[in-house]
């Protein structure tokens, strides 16, 4: 489900609808919300790498109580950038419009974000429904154990990697190749305009598919394993 908050805006006020759970959320708009969640983590990381060169460079340790304290004020002020341009996001406002926003409003969108966070349980299912069709996991496709399992499995391997830290916006294209209607062909022309389409998938289909995508890689490495002992 989701929720509809009412944004106020001085004398003004509109609503917008955010969603509280995986399947209310489209693949599109978790990848947005990654991408500025990304942004503020790099910028963390530089901090801390600075802060680890700057500790090894200095031994004075009251300039380092100093610096302790500095870093709690501005580790809070990081995380309020971020639950603005989470909140930016989330409700599509610009930075101006933002400064008339009642903080109630703000706090209202920003709590939701504790029940996006939540580990998705897999249900274990092998297709899933999109635009009034039903679309199929590979998973006949993959008992084949050939050798051109074998390159799925390094395939595989690199997509669940890159899944592992977040880049999710790698399988529309991955879900285009491999999820196909019952008898539908193999049509490389139609991959692009078919991605993109899977872009709208919500994100519970998606979290489905990558957990199968772990569980077949579990096996397909096996036959990586297995062509590699044979060369």
């Amino acid at each position: 489900m989701s929720i509809t908050i009412n944004l106020k805006q001085g004398e003004e006020s509109r609503d917008v609808v955010i969603p509280t759970e995986w399947a209310d959320m489209t693949l599109e708009y978790w990848c947005g919300m990654y991408m500025v969640i990304k942004k503020h983590q790099d910028l963390a990381a530089l901090k801390k790498e600075k802060k680890d060169k700057d500790k090894k460079d200095s031994a004075d340790e009251y300039w380092w109580k100093q610096m302790a304290e500095k870093e709690d004020l501005l580790e809070k002020f990081d995380n309020v950038r971020l639950n603005k341009d989470l909140f930016a996001y989330m409700t599509g406002l610009t930075e101006k419009s933002m400064e008339l926003t009642d903080i109630n409003s703000v706090n209202n969108v920003i709590g939701v974000l504790d029940g996006l966070v939540q580990e998705y349980e897999p249900k274990g299912v092998d297709s899933f429904e999109f635009e009034e069709e039903t679309y199929y996991f590979p998973k006949e496709f993959l008992k084949k154990n050939t050798y051109g399992d074998y390159i799925e499995a390094t395939q595989l391997e690199m997509y669940i990697e890159m899944m592992k830290h977040g880049r999710f916006d790698v399988l529309p294209e991955q879900m285009a190749i491999l999820c196909r209607r019952a008898n539908e062909k193999y049509d490389e022309d139609k991959i692009d305009e078919k991605a993109e389409k899977f872009k709208q998938l919500t994100m519970d289909t998606v979290w489905e598919f990558s957990f199968f995508l772990t569980n077949q890689n579990r096996r397909l490495m096996e036959i990586s394993h297995t062509f590699s002992e044979k060369a």
